[in-house]
């Protein structure tokens, strides 16, 4: 078979990988794992049904496919909307604006990653690559002398993530749009205070103060915590 054969059946091969995730990515964020059938799934990406356990063997083996594109897609997206050269409040604000808008705009599919229990180690190395952005822009700013030698990452990282995602739960129970004050807000925990400026803080509603003052408590507890290695 020549290289130009090959070429083509390989891209053969990947759009209709594709089309069954994008088919089983939409199935399960409308009907969730139990409800979503593969026999809809094929339907949707117009395929066979035994073309789907061609490429995966099960149901869940597919769920793992369709959170894995989507973590590894929103890393790239991340990369993409930091950048590298800005400093440490700048990269994280973009970072936060970047998770937050995501969240929302696939609320129903990050619910889903949420939900599903991964069944083997590798199911988790998509959200590490992710979570590695955030470990990598506090670390720069560590090395740049823009943040505290001993800046606990580890538990920054888990109010970051959680911070944001409680939020966008509490903005689509609201039926509001994405609220940059949150972001404002949680940049003020993650980095000195007095780096927030007026401008970055114009933002901040009165309905996000009760945010503020849980941001606050968490500050605190923060302090007196261990430094994380």
């Amino acid at each position: 078979m020549s290289s130009t054969a090959r070429n083509t059946t390989r891209e053969r091969l990947e759009a209709k990988d594709s089309a069954i995730l994008d088919a089983a990515e939409g199935i399960f964020a409308q009907a969730g794992f139990d409800g979503a059938k593969i026999a809809d799934i094929a339907r949707a990406a117009s395929v066979a049904e035994g073309t789907v356990y061609l490429y995966y063997k099960n149901k869940r083996d597919l769920l793992a496919g369709v959170i894995g594109r989507f973590w590894s897609q929103l890393t790239l997206g991340a990369e993409a909307a930091i950048n590298k050269e800005a400093g440490t409040l700048d990269q994280l604000e973009q970072f936060g604006r970047y998770h937050l808008q995501s969240i929302l705009n696939q609320f129903d599919l990050v619910s889903l990653t949420y939900r599903a229990q991964p069944q083997q180690a590798q199911d988790l190395d998509q959200v590490r690559e992710y979570v590695k952005v955030f470990d990598r822009i506090m670390k720069q700013g560590v090395d740049r002398g823009e943040l505290p030698p001993h800046t606990p990452i580890g538990h920054l990282r888990d109010v970051f993530f959680g911070t944001l995602e409680f939020s966008s739960r509490t903005l689509k129970l609201r039926g509001r749009p994405y609220d940059h004050s949150v972001v404002t807000n949680l940049l003020s925990l993650i980095v000195a205070p007095d780096q927030v400026t007026p401008a970055r803080l114009e933002a901040t509603t009165p309905s996000n103060q009760d945010l503020m003052q849980k941001l606050e408590s968490i500050q605190r507890q923060l302090k007196q915590l261990p430094s994380a290695k």
